[in-house]
């Protein structure tokens, strides 16, 4: 049977769901859950849900009854093929959200939210992400969403976070990075992109990781 995309009522119904009392207050909302699938999407490690599952719940959920249960683990399951049918396409990639910070350290943004869900993913299947040859290349590249992700302290994410106009043409850079990323990991060499020039930085070694569940 040919994949069936998420439509709008089921986003919503998925959205509200991990959004509810009905899950774990560290439960991942809707746009970290989508920042972490689409990290393991990148990952050239296929991962299984029985892995997945766990770190987006963080607990089991409160379900009212089984066919919640299914209808929510099949929205999830469907959302993650979105990803990667989105991701092997050559139209671009979407993030679910405006790009823009948080106005206060103490409020995360959408983006700031995805991109942590994102780096989550990451650190999850790090060994895969940091493969000798591509390892410079990928720190590279994921430095507009470390910048995002507010996880890091490192000296260049700091100076670049400093400076609002840095800040934003870094973020701005995010849907397209996710792109290259994809390239550098899941494709053959001779479609893989030139890294950008930008400061050199490692998700390796000093890494603050705070997890930001429901809003």
């Amino acid at each position: 049977m040919a994949h069936q995309p998420l439509d709008d009522l089921e986003l919503e119904t998925l959205e509200n769901f991990l959004d509810s009392d009905q899950v774990h207050e560290e439960c991942q909302n809707f746009v970290m859950a989508h920042g972490f699938l689409t990290a393991l999407s990148i990952c050239p490690t296929p991962i299984t849900e029985d892995k997945w599952l766990p770190v987006i719940f963080e607990d089991t959920p409160t379900f009212e009854n089984e066919k919640q249960e299914k209808q929510i683990l099949q929205y999830l399951s469907r959302l993650f093929v979105d990803i990667q049918k989105e991701l092997e396409s050559e139209e671009g990639f979407l993030i679910p959200c405006e790009l823009e910070m948080g106005s206060s350290p103490e409020e995360l943004s959408e983006l700031q939210e995805w991109a942590t869900g994102f780096m989550e993913g990451v650190f999850m299947t790090e060994n895969q992400w940091f493969e000798s040859e591509k390892e410079e290349v990928v720190a590279e590249l994921l430095l507009p969403i470390m910048v995002a992700s507010d996880l890091f302290d490192d000296e260049e994410v700091v100076q670049i976070r400093e400076s609002e106009k840095l800040t934003n043409s870094c973020i701005a850079q995010i849907p397209e990075v996710v792109t290259d990323l994809f390239l550098v990991l899941r494709t053959e060499p001779e479609k893989r992109p030139f890294p950008k020039a930008q400061p050199k930085a490692k998700t390796q070694g000093n890494k603050n990781k705070k997890k930001g569940g429901k809003r």
